[in-house]
C-alpha cells in the first residue's frame, strides 16, 4: 500500500516555456505500439538463457504526449512494459477535495478497501493545495489491543522532532483519540498558547 507522502509528495511537475501565459497541458495521449530493439552485430534475434528474461527483440511500448498549446512544449513520455490503471479519486484519495473540520483541512489518503474511508489525512491550516510546505499535520487511524479503532495526530512537522507517524517526524503527537474530529482539533491546537484559567477574587 502505497504511504500517503508519497501519494502527494515526490511528483514533479512538468515544465512549461519560460514565460508561458496559460500553462495548461492540452488533452494527454497515449500511443501503444511495439518496439523493436536494434541488434548488435546480428540479425539473430535476441535469445536468452534465462526463461525471465525481458529483454526480447520486440517488446510492448507505451508513450505518453503533453502538449501545451500556449509555449508550444511538447513533453513525450515513454517506458517498456509500463503499466496503465484507470481509477477514480475515491480510490486514490489523491485528487479529492479537501475536507475542513473545525479551523484546519484534511486531504484524504487512499481507502484501504474500494468505497471504504481513508485511515490517513494530511493536515494543512488553510485549503490551498497540499505541498511539504503547507504540510501542518497527519492523523492515522489504528486498532488498539482491544480492538477499538482510534486516530493518533501530529502536528507541526519536525525533521529533528520527538514523534514520527508515518515516516515523517512531528514536533507534537496525540495520544488515541476516538474520532476524526479529535484528532482535528488536536492538530488546530497544537501551537496555540495555553489559557491560564481566569481567577476572580472578590
Amino acid at each position: 500500500m502505497e504511504l500517503i507522502e508519497t501519494t502527494y509528495f515526490g511528483w514533479n511537475a512538468l515544465a512549461h516555456a519560460a514565460g508561458c501565459q496559460t500553462p495548461v497541458w492540452d488533452d494527454a495521449e497515449v500511443l501503444r505500439e511495439e518496439g523493436i530493439r536494434p541488434l548488435a552485430g546480428s540479425t539473430e534475434p535476441h535469445g536468452c538463457a534465462n526463461g525471465d528474461c525481458t529483454h526480447a527483440t520486440t517488446f510492448d511500448r507505451l508513450r505518453l504526449r503533453l502538449l501545451c498549446r500556449d509555449c508550444d512544449t511538447v513533453h513525450t513520455i515513454s517506458a517498456e512494459s509500463l503499466g496503465q490503471a484507470l481509477t477514480h479519486t475515491s480510490a486514490t484519495g489523491w485528487g479529492q477535495r479537501p475536507r475542513q473540520i473545525g479551523e484546519v483541512w484534511l486531504w484524504p489518503g487512499r481507502p484501504v478497501v474500494p468505497g471504504g474511508e481513508p485511515t490517513q489525512y494530511l493536515v494543512t491550516r488553510q485549503a490551498a493545495t497540499v505541498t511539504e510546505a503547507t504540510l501542518y499535520g497527519i492523523t492515522s487511524r489504528y486498532r488498539d489491543a482491544s480492538g477499538t479503532p482510534l486516530w493518533i495526530a501530529a502536528a507541526v512537522p519536525d525533521p529533528d522532532g520527538a514523534h514520527q507517524v508515518s515516516t515523517l517526524r512531528w514536533r507534537y503527537s496525540s495520544n488515541g483519540l476516538a474520532e476524526l474530529e479529535d484528532a482535528a482539533a488536536f492538530i488546530a491546537d497544537a501551537e496555540l498558547p495555553a489559557v491560564r484559567p481566569l481567577v476572580v477574587s472578590v
